[in-house]
């Protein structure tokens, strides 16, 4: 007897420790089976094919009422029922054809085989009578072999023929019978088809409606560890090989797969649907099939952004178009902003923007009212004076120019309208520098009062001689207003005093705002110099896009009379401060402080008068504002503009975005600092208070 085996384990425990550990391995393997097969995207998937089914079965619940309520589908109807009676009456008739003519095709199969062997037989012989010929000595009997077969092969040749004319005699007879009723049949197709091709979609989606092959089928076919071979429910996606996608620093195909749950973004009936079964709100431009954008060339991340691979709420990067919308979608499906993705997906509001990636160049877009709106108010405004902009290269300055200021108004309006433009005119197009956020408080105030005098100091010492025409002529106010109205100025020009509350920002509008608003100019300039530019503009503008309206001495007094008579009281009473020494000496020193020690610096202003230091703060100080970029001023040809290029500014990370102190108030989205650096730009300059706040 053998002895036991001595083991250093306990085999009991150590096989319940191995099925132990097997049967969780098992179920830990189960779900994650489990969890990789039920995927979110399916349940959309599913709810989509309930919504299509319900749809389809409306469709073709309204094509059958359509159908029945046809008076020529009726009739039709009524036709067929007729002439398959009728047809019913001649059934005899047609079985003594079919039996006639099942004789006369197999009597025709019989006299074809015997012509093709008959034909064979001959070719075979042909060769042997070819080679016979051949030589002095030519072989009798195969030459008379030969022509016997080939008079067989045409006698049966006849045979057939006879038998395919009786066929087709009967084949004939047969098809008068049926006609008929083989007409309405079609004619009731044609207009039964978009009902049959609805009967044929129901048969695919609808369970149903599926015969049971099918249903069995359609059950198999999304069972898990099969689904790969055909499944319905799968992840659609659309490869745009045209573009790049940068990943992990190689270029790979565009990859959208936004279709796997907006299942109804191509197809047309579901614009009523929640999302995301909705149809995109413009199926005949972009995305269908025969649009101009079709989604199987384009895909959707093309023009919305965002991350076109992903399957999930998350993971595509979706931007919501409002706080309300982000507190929902944190709430329904947790989302949160996808901080580590430079191209999250465009809010709804912003969506026109992607048209300007392929279309720079066809603007205005009609498709993209708001970008085009956009483009008109960014030149309008002049922004791609102070920006570089390409499109914009080759555009003359959006300001006047102000190289002979003097001759046109006086230092005391110059000083108000640089402080306050829209004090004199309400829908200027001139940016308000001061009195803003970063600027408001009462010591700023007072030191911007001296940057102001000290501007208009400089471009008053800096201005050109400019000859005015005097004339020595009485003008009439009437007259002047006929003669502006009946010329077109107000193609060009408004006269509007107050603001209009009906006022829509359109292209259309845009354009017509050419020139100013011809208000208050009473207060803003002389007759002569008037009278001179509305003889000729280009004497005192060569680049002006006013033109030369060839008017007379009279006409144009007329015109200068009828305009000068508004004055704006309002604006003529706002104060003008002196010259303060002790501001202008803090504005010098701190340009002055750039170049020299302080020492220098106080020397340089001790040898100053005040007018030097208006000057000297003044040159500056259009320097630091930019002036330059918008107007002709002298001493400033060569400065290059004060802002930097836009050419690609969306392009930029947002990590290269500076938000100053306003981390948690700006959402950290590239829209979002650009609206409130368009629309509040003093805000970057704001810094925080001692306690914390801004």
């Amino acid at each position: 007897m053998s002895e036991s085996q001595e083991r250093h384990y306990n085999i009991l425990k150590l096989n319940r420790l191995f099925a132990i550990s097997s049967i969780i391995f098992t179920a830990v393997w189960l779900l994650v089976f489990f969890d990789d097969y039920k995927r979110p995207w399916k349940k959309y998937q599913k709810e989509f094919r309930k919504l299509e089914i319900e749809k389809v079965r409306s469709d073709l619940n309204d094509l059958s009422i359509q159908l029945e309520n046809n008076p020529e589908y009726n009739q039709l109807k009524e036709q067929l029922l007729s002439s398959q009676k009728d047809l019913e009456g001649r059934n005899n008739e047609l079985d003594d054809i079919q039996k006639k003519l099942t004789i006369l095709e197999a009597e025709l199969y019989k006299n074809n085989q015997l012509y093709q062997f008959a034909k064979a037989d001959l070719d075979v012989l042909k060769y042997d009578y070819e080679k016979s010929q051949i030589g002095p000595i030519k072989n009798k009997d195969i030459e008379k072999k030969y022509y016997s077969l080939s008079d067989s092969v045409d006698k049966y040749f006849l045979i057939r023929e006879q038998s395919e004319i009786k066929v087709d005699k009967a084949n004939k007879s047969q098809k008068i019978i049926t006609k008929e009723i083989k007409n309405i049949e079609s004619s009731l197709n044609a207009l039964a088809r978009e009902k049959n091709m609805m009967e044929r979609k129901l048969s695919k989606v609808d369970p149903d409606a599926m015969t049971l092959a099918n249903k069995i089928g359609n059950i198999v076919r999304d069972l898990p560890v099969l689904d790969f071979i055909d499944p319905y429910y799968e992840v659609k996606q659309v490869v745009v090989n045209d573009l790049e996608e940068d990943l992990v620093y190689m270029g790979m195909p565009k990859v959208d797969r936004c279709m796997t749950c907006h299942v109804g973004i191509d197809k047309k009936g579901f614009e009523d649907a929640p999302q995301p079964y909705t149809t995109h709100p413009k199926i005949d431009f972009m995305v269908g099939p025969s649009s101009a954008h079709p989604i199987s060339e384009f895909g959707c991340t093309s023009c919305h952004l965002g991350r076109g691979r992903g399957t999930g709420f998350y993971s595509s990067a979706h931007s919501p178009n409002d706080e309300e919308t982000a507190h929902r979608w944190k709430e329904e499906y947790d989302w949160e902003p996808k901080h580590y993705w430079e191209n999250p997906m465009l809010p709804t509001r912003y969506a026109e923007a992607g048209c300007y990636k392929c279309h720079s160049g066809n603007m205005p877009l009609k498709e993209a009212e708001t970008l085009s709106l956009g483009l008109s108010v960014f030149e309008k405004a002049g922004c791609y004076s102070c920006h570089n902009v390409d499109r914009w290269d080759d555009t003359p300055k959006t300001g006047p120019s102000l190289y002979k200021l003097a001759s046109k108004t006086n230092k005391d309006w110059t000083y108000k309208w640089i402080m306050e433009p829209r004090s004199f005119r309400h829908n200027t197009w001139m940016p308000h520098f001061f009195k803003k956020g970063n600027n408001s408080s009462p010591d700023d105030i007072i030191r911007t009062e001296q940057e102001v005098l000290a501007m208009t100091e400089y471009l008053f010492n800096k201005s050109e001689i400019y000859e005015k025409n005097s004339v020595n002529i009485s003008g009439d106010y009437d007259r002047g207003r006929i003669l502006v109205n009946s010329l077109g100025c107000k193609g060009c020009h408004q006269i509007q005093a107050t603001p209009d509350p009906e006022y829509d920002p359109t292209i259309q509008a845009i354009r017509t705002e050419q020139g100013p608003n011809l208000i208050g100019l009473g207060s803003k300039v002389d007759e002569d110099w008037l009278v001179s530019w509305l003889k000729n503009p280009y004497s005192y503008h060569e680049g002006t896009k006013m033109p030369n309206l060839r008017l007379s001495d009279q006409e144009a007094i007329d015109i200068a009379t009828y305009l000068l008579a508004d004055n704006n009281a309002d604006f003529d009473k706002m104060p003008v401060p002196e010259a303060n020494e002790n501001i202008l000496n803090e504005i010098s020193a701190d340009f002055l402080s750039q170049l020299l020690r302080k020492s220098q610096v106080d020397e340089k202003l001790s040898s100053m008068s005040t007018v030097d230091k208006l000057n000297y703060s003044g040159e500056k100080l259009i320097g630091h504002y930019g002036c330059y970029s918008c107007h002709n001023i002298s001493g400033f040809e060569d400065r290059k503009p004060i802002g930097i290029a836009l050419n690609l500014e969306g392009s930029k990370l947002i990590s290269k975005l500076d938000f100053g102190f306003w981390h948690h108030e700006i959402p950290h989205t590239k829209w979002d600092w650009f609206y409130t650096k368009i629309n509040k730009p003093e805000t970057f300059d704001l810094i925080p208070n001692d306690d914390g706040t801004l």
